[in-house]
């Protein structure tokens, strides 16, 4: 699932490290940190904010999935390769 995950380098309430293991379990994502930002990047440089943003929109491929699959993926649960990541985290 294309994820885009934006961090302040500075943030204080969920460190940035916490924006690297959640890039690491999310296949897919991709994580932007804001050097010098707090816990509220898109109040610190709202204009870079809105640049990554378009790029990401611009340039990622939404994910396609039908409601039966949504639906399965749920019954199914989280790989046990990423629950095994999880709990070591």
């Amino acid at each position: 699932m294309p994820t885009l995950l934006i961090w302040g380098s500075r943030d204080a309430v969920m460190p940035c490290h916490h924006g690297g293991i959640a890039n690491a379990a999310m296949p897919g994502s991709r994580l932007v940190a804001f050097d010098g930002a707090g816990h509220f990047p898109h109040h610190t440089d709202r204009e870079r904010l809105l640049a990554v943003l378009n790029e990401f929109l611009a340039n990622t491929e939404p994910a396609s999935y039908s409601s039966g699959e949504w639906r399965e993926v749920l019954r199914r649960g989280p790989p046990e390769r990423h629950a095994a990541h999880v709990l070591t985290h």
